[in-house]
């Protein structure tokens, strides 16, 4: 069987049907590229406010209390 063929053939309504499918997910990835810049925009304020609010040592790096 020849699928290329097959492909040649297809009706207005599957070719209709395709057409919004690809505009639908045109319009999602439009949608994630700005939850994308958004959620970079956060982090990014979030590593600003920790920078001005001095250094950051990690519990691992830190002296134990001393009794």
């Amino acid at each position: 069987m020849n699928h290329l063929g097959n492909s040649c053939r297809r009706t207005p309504s599957v070719m209709a049907d395709e057409q919004h499918e690809l505009e639908r997910c045109k319009q999602e990835i439009a949608r994630l590229k700005q939850l994308v810049v958004r959620l970079s925009e956060i982090a990014l304020r979030d590593v600003v406010i920790r920078a001005e609010s001095g250094p950051i040592v990690p519990e691992c790096l830190s002296e134990p209390p001393k009794s």
